[in-house]
């Protein structure tokens, strides 16, 4: 880890920032539209009863440089946990200096702690960037893996049968 940078777990506290820090990813990312996150959704999300992510914060110069959430996985073809990094995000000001990668890292320890059998994530396939640098980190793309997804009011609609085909 870089000497000037302290990776931290997030607290209950963390939760304005950390939804601030979630529109900041979207902005850069080009899609703020997408974001309706609260501090609420994360309070309950991450420091209920029953967490369904964890979040780190990454703190340089006396201010946060940056963030990270994970959560765990299971993958039937190994029988073993995973660990997916839902989002990585350096504010500009502090990009270029490793901290990016010492957060990547930060994940990977806890992933090697639990024995997970992988460590992935998702990239946007814009975001050049980010893709060369998970690639010199040593990550292999997944091209052959299509995502599918159902939200909304679709989500209730499957449940209910009310697929067509």
């Amino acid at each position: 880890m870089q000497a000037d940078l302290a990776i931290r777990a997030a607290l209950a506290s963390d939760v304005a920032l950390l939804a601030d820090l979630i529109r900041e990813l979207a902005v850069a990312e080009d899609f703020p539209h997408a974001v309706t996150v609260t501090p609420a959704d994360l309070l309950a999300s991450l420091f209920g009863p029953r967490p369904a992510a964890h979040a780190l914060i990454a703190e340089a110069e006396g201010r946060v440089a940056g963030f990270a959430v994970y959560y765990e996985t299971f993958a039937t073809t190994t029988g073993k946990r995973g660990l997916h990094l839902d989002d990585l995000f350096v504010r500009p000001a502090f990009q270029g200096r490793g901290y990016g990668k010492a957060l990547l890292a930060h994940v990977a320890n806890i992933a090697r702690q639990r024995h997970c059998a992988r460590f992935e994530w998702w990239a946007l396939n814009t975001n050049e960037a980010a893709l060369r640098f998970y690639a010199s980190v040593g990550a292999r793309r997944k091209d052959e893996l299509v995502v599918h997804r159902v939200q909304g009011d679709a989500i209730g609609k499957l449940a209910n049968g009310e697929v067509n085909g």
